[in-house]
Formats: structure tokens, sequence, C-alpha cells
């Protein structure tokens, strides 16, 4: 796949701004000197010193560095995992359409961890597998590394999966919230679990627990009939916003349970509290880079 860079200019089509041909400057300073000729001295130090600001600004939009569009590795990723779990399940016929033999390898699931470009439309991607043995007996997560080649007509594996070991453990990021000790604000807790049960449950309106400038909606059909707050913690209120997280037991009909984390944003209006924002993932902790 083609990495492709982006520049603006005056005449490309769908950029969101526009930048000077080489053309057009030329032809402008032309006018600015002819300015120059029919103009007093003061107009024409005027006007020198704007074709002077305009060379500066022409000059630094050329060396200005072009920005670089991510390559989009979607296609390639789903390839490889798809791959990888066919290669599995037929073992050394995986070259060919044949059936899972007694006492071979199958596959739960596969999925991406990341694609490099190690060559133009050459990729090396990583791909995490739920191999199960003989169908029942779970052998674990395996990793594999598959090179794909994008082609005419393509994408392509020149080559079988290696076995690699699992990336390395890394350390989880700070969060703002990192304490579920508890609520010091009453009414925080209260909310939660009206909140939630609107959201999760369908009992109640969620409307009456949110702002009014929330988008959020109810889960439709909703999943659960119970909902328990098992814990919670606060960060400190900034702008009169405090960031709250909570961590909730839900069951369903048939009574199987689950924990659920949700980080959300209160507020107080009139006098009580709501949802001002139920958030995508929890809030990091600020550092000196962010």
């Amino acid at each position: 796949m083609t990495t492709h860079t982006s520049r603006a200019s005056l005449s490309g089509e769908g950029s969101r701004g526009w930048r000077l041909s080489p053309a057009m400057s030329v032809r402008l300073l032309h006018i600015a000197l002819w300015m120059l000729v029919v103009s007093g001295p003061v107009a024409a130090l005027l006007v020198a010193g704007r074709v002077s600001s305009l060379a500066a600004r022409l000059d630094a939009a050329a060396t200005r560095p072009a920005v670089d569009a991510p390559t989009d590795t979607a296609g390639v990723e789903g390839f490889a995992e798809l791959y990888v779990a066919a290669y599995l399940s037929e073992g050394e016929d995986s070259t060919g359409d044949v059936d899972v033999d007694a006492g071979g390898w199958s596959v739960a699931r596969t999925v991406s961890l990341g694609a490099e470009e190690v060559a133009p439309g050459y990729f090396a991607v990583t791909v995490a597998a739920e191999v199960v043995i003989d169908e029942q007996d779970a052998a674990g997560t395996w990793f594999f590394s598959i090179g794909v080649a994008e082609t005419a007509n393509g994408w392509t594996t020149p080559g079988l999966p290696s076995l690699i070991p699992a990336p390395p453990q890394v350390d989880a990021p700070a969060l703002l919230v990192d304490r579920l000790d508890g609520l010091s604000e009453p009414g925080i807790e209260e909310l939660l679990t009206r909140f939630l049960a609107a959201y999760l449950t369908g009992d109640g309106e969620l409307a009456r627990y949110v702002s009014p400038a929330s988008n959020s909606t109810a889960v439709q059909p909703a999943p659960f009939t119970e909902v328990e707050v098992v814990s919670a913690g606060a960060g400190e209120p900034s702008d009169g916003l405090t960031p709250v997280v909570v961590v909730a037991r839900v069951a369903d009909s048939a009574g199987r349970t689950q924990l659920l984390e949700y980080s959300l944003m209160v507020s107080q209006r009139d006098g009580r509290w709501e949802v001002a924002d139920l958030l995508p993932a929890p809030l990091l902790a600020p550092t000196d880079t962010n």
C-alpha cells in the first residue's frame, strides 16, 4: 500500500486550504513592481515592505515539511487474521481445502495486534490466536508473525506464519481517578445507581439523570435486569465538573452476572447531581506531556 502525501495548492481539489503556485507568486511580484513605478516615494516604500513580507512568507511555505497521511492497515490486518485461522485449522495441508483432522488444532478467534510496513506494499503483521485442541481443550493464546503483500489482485502471503513469543507486558498509564475508595459527596452514588439502571435495564427515564446538553442514550434492548454499584471513586472537581469512576455488578434475566466499569463527569444543577458526560474511556492523569 502506498503512503500518500497531501499538499494544499491553489488548484488542488479537495484540499482544506490553498497555497500560491510558483506562477501565481511571480505574477503577484510583477504587479507589485509596476506599483513601484507608478506610485510616489511613500507608496513605493510601503509596497516594498509588502513585497518583502510576501517573499518571506512564500519562502517559508515552500520549505514547510509535508505531512504524511497514516497508512491504513485494516485490510492487511484482517487478511492476516483470516489466514492464520485457516492455517492453524488445516495444519500442514494449509495450502488446500481440507477438513480439520481428528486431534488437530482449531481456532476460537484471532485478532491482529498491529502491522508494520517493512517494504512498499509489504507488511509484517502480528496476530494473536486462541487455539483449541480437539475442538474442546484450550491450548491458550499463541502469537504469530506473518508477511502479507499487496498485489493488483489483492493480498497474498509469500510464506507461512512464524510462532513468536508473547509481546512484553507494559505498565498501564496512571488514571485521573486511581482510587475507588467511595464518594464523599452525598447524592452522587444514588445518581449513579439510578443512571445505570435506566441506561442498562430500562428502569426509569435516562433524561431525568443527565444534563440537557448530554447526548447519552440508553442501551436498547436492555440487556440486564439488575444493577448494583459495588465500588466508586471521584477526582478533584474542575470548572463545575467532577470526574467519577464506578464499577457495577449487572445481572440478566437468567441470573448471569458481570462487572462493568464506567467513567463519567457529573455536575450539580439546581441543587441536584446529574451526569454531564458519559466518557468513552477513563481519563488519564496529567503528565508533563499532556
